[in-house]
């Protein structure tokens, strides 16, 4: 009996020291577990207020374009699951919540697989670079100007090309992506990386430079010149010049002119337009350049003032219409219808008055009846400039406020007894020869002419 008892006492002292050795391991593990969760849960902290502070700096050419954090740029949520797929779901508790749990629960952490979270990658999932390209579309920007070639002061030229700074397609996504992919977050404090955009030759080159330019001078003269011509205006005679035939380039794309070949065309024009006794070309109101038979002159092309006109054209590629310099003379001396003159035009019923290039008079007239008085074509000059005149003849005795002669009997002069002036009344109720005027536009002829005013009647 007395050594059963002693078997029990010692069975129970077994079963008490067992316990309390597995009350003891209970503890040391639990006080263990709860360090390596409060730690682990210290990283995680560190991780997850790293990534709401986490910034890039983007840069272009050393100026701030802006800081961005992750949230911004689209990767906050992915970088956010990234980060939790690396923690259990213990791990993420704050301590007091894990101590809060039973043993048993805290004790699972012994089954779970703790990952080394840190360095963390930067996700680029849901990368998103509007806002970034939202502050650079705040900078002006210039296209890229390709090299081109041009023609000046008688050569062709490169212009070279010129570097703009507006940004290629796509580079902010590319150069985010590629600075986001070495970005990592840490337990040590913010994560911040910096993007300078220049560094990615973010800018869209010229199509055409200097280099790869195929600029070929000769090409370009041809079909600069193919088809085109200058027109030359002679008196009455407007001529032709082909352009092309006459130009060439040397090897270093200036431009050259076949001089002998224009001056010969030039003499073969002379040849035809030079005159010595031929009717003056007059420019007449109505009806443009008209020959006078009654006024003969002389008319010779200035050959050397044409070439050097055509030779200016030619070298800057101007195409324009060339007045060709000649001289008119009559009696040997240079002569002009020009700046100060009177016309009138018997078929038109018309006269008008220049003085110093400025028309001051164009009015409808009656000139002489036809078939009895006709008003004599010719070149005359006013004679005679008188006020108040009474004009006889065998038929007539009438009064005119002003009066201006230019051949014999024959002048300018107002018509009071007339209304109407122009059209066909010459022909069946026209004056003796005279040219009647409205009294408004002959005041101002006769208040500005003087003798020796050409008179064009034609």
């Amino acid at each position: 009996m007395k050594k059963r008892r002693v078997v029990l006492v010692s069975l129970a002292a077994f079963i008490l020291l067992a316990a309390l050795g597995a009350f003891l391991w209970l503890l040391v593990s639990l006080n263990s577990i709860t360090r390596q969760q409060k730690a682990a849960y210290s990283r995680f902290s560190a991780l997850e207020a790293n990534l709401e502070t986490a910034e890039v700096e983007v840069t272009e050419g050393g100026t701030l374009v802006g800081v961005y954090s992750l949230e911004e740029l689209g990767v906050a949520d992915a970088t956010r699951q990234a980060l939790s797929s690396r923690f259990t779901v213990l791990e993420q508790l704050p301590p007091q919540d894990f101590a809060a749990l039973g043993a048993k629960a805290r004790l699972s952490w012994e089954q779970e697989t703790h990952l080394d979270p840190a360095p963390l990658p930067v996700s680029l999932e849901g990368l998103d670079p509007s806002a970034v390209q939202m502050d650079l579309s705040a900078t002006v920007r210039h296209p890229s100007q390709d090299a081109y070639a041009y023609f000046a002061d008688g050569a062709y030229h490169i212009q070279p090309e010129v570097q703009g700074n507006a940004l290629r397609v796509g580079i902010t996504a590319q150069a985010l992506e590629d600075v986001l992919s070495r970005m990592t977050l840490t337990e040590d404090g913010p994560s911040r990386a910096t993007l300078e955009l220049t560094d990615y030759d973010c800018y869209e080159p010229p199509a055409v430079t200097v280099e790869n330019g195929s600029f070929d001078y000769n090409a370009m003269l041809r079909e600069e010149t193919e088809g085109k011509t200058i027109t030359v205006n002679l008196p009455g005679q407007p001529q032709t010049l082909e352009v092309a035939p006459l130009l060439s380039l040397d090897a270093e794309g200036r431009l050259l002119v076949d001089e002998t070949a224009l001056t010969a065309q030039i003499a073969q024009w002379a040849a035809a337009f030079d005159k010595t006794d031929t009717p003056y070309l007059f420019s007449s109101f109505a009806e443009g350049l008209k020959p006078l038979s009654f006024l003969r002159c002389a008319y010779m092309l200035d050959q050397e003032g044409l070439r050097a006109k055509l030779l200016e054209r030619l070298t800057a590629l101007n195409f324009n219409a060339v007045s060709a310099p000649y001289a008119c003379t009559r009696n040997g001396e240079p002569f002009a219808i020009s700046g100060t003159y009177v016309e009138v035009d018997i078929q038109k019923q018309q006269m008008t008055y220049y003085k110093d290039g400025e028309m001051l008079v164009h009015t409808d007239v009656v000139t002489g009846r036809k078939g009895g008085y006709d008003t004599p074509v010719g070149y005359y000059q006013v004679q005679t400039h008188s006020p108040n005149a009474w004009l006889t003849g065998p038929d007539y005795r009438v009064f005119v406020k002003y009066w201006v002669g230019f051949y014999q009997a024959y002048g300018i002069h107002d018509a009071s007894w007339r209304t109407i002036f122009g059209g066909d009344k010459y022909i069946y109720d026209g004056s003796h020869g005279c040219v009647n005027t409205p009294e408004a536009a002959m005041k101002i002829i006769y208040d500005n002419i003087t003798i020796g005013t050409p008179v064009v009647v034609h």
